[in-house]
């Protein structure tokens, strides 16, 4: 049952959700697909009766809010919270996946809007997400994964929250973020930077998926963002904050996808069907150390791990 919390504003008459920005957050719970069905069916449902149905979902392993990209719908999203969901579930997770679903326009020339519209909803993530969840009993473990211009939401959101925002005026964080294909400035992360420091204060490790060979990513840095390289094309920078890490996909992104399939788009979104991806990700959602990792390789005298699997 794919469930997740939006931004995107609501047509209560045509009872469907739009491109543009809402300010207010909807809770949102979908119907599993059948064979053979078309488009997605669900309801708008209370924040209590959503928090139960996450519970019901399974928290053994945590939780995941999947926060997406720019360029994309929301059945776009649904079908990759699915994939995300399924390719976990197949290396053992057990665990709920959930979506921050934020107002993109699904339109590629509307970049600026969807950086706009990102930063414009970006509290919502912690205020609207990561703190009720935090408030179910048992406690669980929140995990953040974060694809292309969610990692701006996601550094954007934490910023905007102290230490008493949590459940009863209380300390907040989350376990493990994910940020895969990032689309923000790869200087973000340096050590001692702002966004840097909130993420390292607010999880227990950062790890962040990169792949030179990330052709949206080029042009996001090299045209439209000023010359300023992105995080998930080069990395971090040398120095970083401690909990936080590199992990290298080019060499398997050249090994697993076909020549045929080496598309710009895909090359910015190909993690989603790699399951050597979802290895990696299951391991380092249940905490196994970066150095014990079965899916990497390398790593040594300070240079970065590859994914290998």
């Amino acid at each position: 049952m794919p469930l997740f919390f939006s931004r995107r504003l609501y047509n209560s008459k045509t009872d469907k959700f739009t491109n543009g920005p809402s300010k207010d957050v909807r809770y949102v719970s979908v119907k599993d697909k059948t064979p053979g069905q078309k488009g997605w069916a669900g309801s708008v449902v209370t924040q209590k009766k959503w928090l139960g149905l996450v519970k019901k979902e399974g928290m053994r392993d945590g939780i995941v809010i999947f926060v997406h990209g720019f360029n994309t719908e929301q059945a776009e999203m649904l079908e990759r919270m699915q994939k995300i969901e399924m390719g976990l579930r197949r290396n053992g997770f057990k665990g709920a996946v959930v979506a921050f679903d934020w107002p993109s326009d699904g339109r590629l020339l509307n970049y600026n809007n969807d950086r706009d519209d990102a930063k414009y909803v970006a509290a919502s993530l912690v205020r609207d997400g990561v703190v009720p969840l935090m408030g179910l009993s048992p406690r669980p473990k929140i995990h953040v994964l974060a694809h292309s211009m969610g990692s701006l939401v996601t550094g954007r959101g934490f910023q905007q929250f102290g230490d008493t925002a949590g459940p009863g005026g209380g300390n907040w964080g989350v376990e493990q973020i994910c940020c895969v294909a990032a689309d923000v400035e790869a200087q973000e992360m340096a050590r001692g930077s702002g966004t840097a420091l909130v993420l390292a204060k607010r999880s227990r490790r950062m790890t962040n998926y990169y792949s030179d060979r990330d052709r949206v990513l080029r042009l996001s840095g090299k045209f439209i963002n000023g010359g300023r390289s992105r995080l998930g094309r080069i990395g971090m920078p040398q120095l970083v904050e401690k909990g936080h890490y590199d992990v290298d996909a080019e060499a398997q992104y050249r090994r697993d996808v076909y020549p045929s399939d080496k598309s710009a788009r895909y090359s910015h979104t190909w993690w989603f069907d790699n399951d050597g991806f979802y290895k990696d990700l299951a391991q380092t959602l249940r905490g196994k150390s970066a150095g014990s990792m079965t899916t990497r390789r390398g790593g040594g005298a300070g240079a970065d791990q590859e994914l290998w699997t």
